[in-house]
């Protein structure tokens, strides 16, 4: 699996040209137009569409609010143990109604084969997540399968701490968010058990 970290933010104390800083959040705000599949239905009128949501995002990330990074699934293979040729993932409609209840299924019996407690829906400070991961001594995780609202991301990013989001577009592909507590205490990780493994990371 290949993995991207956008480099944990540390820019607000560099004393760095402001040129330079805006060039780095540009660049984050260019990737988070590239791996992020925005909802059409749902919108948030005026907000998922506003082109400062990004920018938002990225400076959470270029002042170390959150991390960032990108997972993608080695060649011929998906990031959850190849589970999703067992449930015939592939051959539903991609961000359907049916793949997107496969891959519910998928990462559910992914997470549960290590002993995690997946709850269905869990409620986020905007809106819901698909999935919530929890395991005493590891950070809680909350999934989101297919596309998403940048805005809704952006208001759980700013305000829930010591959890992680993960956006799961489709099935060789996810999105790591890392929201810190204010000590900036970090828990294990749940890639511990294994997600990592599979992927190469960006």
């Amino acid at each position: 699996m290949n993995i991207m970290s956008r480099k944990d933010g540390r820019l607000k104390e560099t004393g760095l040209p402001w040129h330079i800083i805006e060039e780095a959040i540009n660049r984050e705000i260019e990737w988070l137009g590239r791996v992020i599949e925005q909802t059409v239905i749902g919108k948030v009128p005026g907000c998922d569409d506003c082109r400062y949501t990004f920018r938002k995002i990225a400076l959470l990330i270029i002042t170390g609010r959150i991390t960032a990074k990108e997972l993608v699934a080695r060649d011929g293979h998906d990031l959850w143990d190849d589970l999703t040729k067992r449930h015939g993932t592939k051959k539903s409609a991609r961000h359907g109604g049916g793949w997107h209840k496969k891959m519910m299924d998928v990462i559910t019996e992914y997470f549960e084969n290590q002993g995690f407690e997946v709850i269905t829906e869990p409620f986020l400070s905007q809106g819901r997540a698909d999935l919530g991961i929890h395991k005493d001594g590891h950070m809680d995780l909350f999934i989101e399968i297919g596309d998403t609202s940048a805005y809704k991301l952006w208001w759980n990013l700013q305000i829930l701490t010591n959890c992680r989001i993960l956006l799961v577009p489709d099935e060789k592909q996810a999105i790591e968010f890392t929201c810190r507590n204010e000590q900036r205490d970090t828990l294990r990780s749940y890639n511990e058990t294994g997600l990592a493994r599979n992927a190469t990371t960006y």
